[in-house]
Formats: C-alpha cells, sequence, structure tokens
C-alpha cells in the first residue's frame, strides 16, 4: 500500500472502532482488508493519540472511562482470556492459583492467570507485564456445570491433599454451602476421590450444623 493511502485508510479503521461499545477489548485481524504493513501503522497511531490501548500483541481496547476509578478501566485478566476465547470459538477455565483467588483460598492478585482450554496452548505476555497462560486439557476437566464447583475443585488440585488447613476447610464449607446439594453431587463425579470426599464431609457437616 502506498503510504499516501494511510491517512484514508486510517479514518476507515477509526470509524469502524468507533462503533464498537466502550469496554471492547478488539483485535487486529478484524481488520483483515487493510494491508498488515499499513495497518500497523495505523493503529501505532492511534494508540499513541491515546484513542485505543495496546494490551498485548495483535489484541487492543477501545478505552472505557470509569466515573468511581475517577480513570480508564483496566479489563481482568479473564476478561481478555474470555475474548480470545471468543475469538477462537474455544471454552476456557480458570486454574491454579488464578481459581484459589477468585474462590478467596489466597488474597494475592496473582500476576498470571493459568486457564485450561480445548484450544491452542500458549503464554500471551502483556504490555503491563501481566501473563495470561492456556494449558490444553481434556473434556472431562470442561465438562463442569456448575462455575463454582469447577473452581472448588481445581482450587483444591492446586493445594493438594497434603496442604489442606483447618483455614481451607472453613473456606470450602462457606463455599460448598452456597451450591445445590444435587449439582454438587453431579459434578463431584468429574473430581479425584479425595476431593469427592472432602466436599461431601463438608456438606456433612453443614448439615449437622443445623
Amino acid at each position: 500500500m502506498n503510504r499516501n493511502q494511510i491517512p484514508s485508510k486510517a479514518q476507515q479503521v477509526r470509524t469502524r472502532i468507533n462503533t464498537m461499545k466502550e469496554g471492547t477489548i478488539f483485535f487486529s485481524d478484524v481488520f483483515e482488508d487493510i494491508e498488515q504493513t499499513a495497518l500497523h501503522i495505523i493503529l501505532s497511531r492511534l494508540v499513541h493519540q491515546n484513542f485505543i490501548i495496546r494490551l498485548g500483541p495483535g489484541i487492543y481496547l477501545l478505552p472505557r472511562f470509569s466515573k468511581l476509578l475517577g480513570s480508564y478501566a483496566s479489563p481482568s485478566l479473564e476478561e481478555i482470556a474470555k475474548a480470545i476465547s471468543a475469538k477462537e470459538k474455544s471454552r476456557i477455565i480458570p486454574s491454579g492459583s488464578y481459581a484459589m483467588y477468585k474462590l478467596g483460598f489466597t488474597t494475592q492478585v496473582p500476576t498470571a492467570a493459568v486457564f485450561l482450554t480445548d484450544g491452542s496452548p500458549r503464554r500471551l505476555v502483556l504490555e503491563d507485564g501481566r501473563a495470561i497462560v492456556f494449558k490444553r486439557t481434556t473434556a472431562k476437566n470442561l465438562s463442569f456445570q456448575n462455575p463454582t464447583m469447577q473452581l472448588l475443585v481445581s482450587s483444591l488440585k492446586e493445594i493438594g491433599i497434603d496442604k489442606i488447613t483447618e483455614e481451607h476447610r472453613l473456606i470450602i464449607q462457606n463455599v460448598v454451602g452456597e451450591i445445590q446439594e444435587e449439582e454438587m453431587k453431579r459434578d463431584a463425579m468429574l473430581a479425584p476421590y479425595w476431593i469427592r470426599t472432602m466436599l461431601f464431609q463438608a456438606k456433612e457437616t453443614i448439615h449437622a450444623a443445623h
């Protein structure tokens, strides 16, 4: 593409971005009709003008101003991961320390969020230094129907049978208490035996207390 054509193409890109809702995460390949070198120049200029934010390789954000924060809202790692999975038509579930953080097993915000997926495995480092890791997994691990059960099982796998504390058991009871018994029984069959046993014991403790 001739450089003289860039201004008109830049306006096309800006116009199309303007049709998006503020806070939208989008990818450079949505502009597949524009030659890549020119597109790189156009998007770089829009980033420099603070019109859009570059989140990572080929990933951008049309920023949304938050009155509550008094600044532009930054998407969470999970929001970015969900945008990627939607684009690729894959499934993802939080795993490891990120699952633990979501359920309150740890208060430390992870700088890397791990997701199990039936899509492409890879590690994506964002502009702010945070990372998203996609790990390929089996269909069984993606078969949970209750999201909280999936997070709970994933968290306990991460902690390990030998490192479960009384504090962990209290959190398990609180989480299990919010899950319908039939849903727990159904999804518990996808968990390792020791986790299944622990979850049923927590449910029995709740029943005994009432």
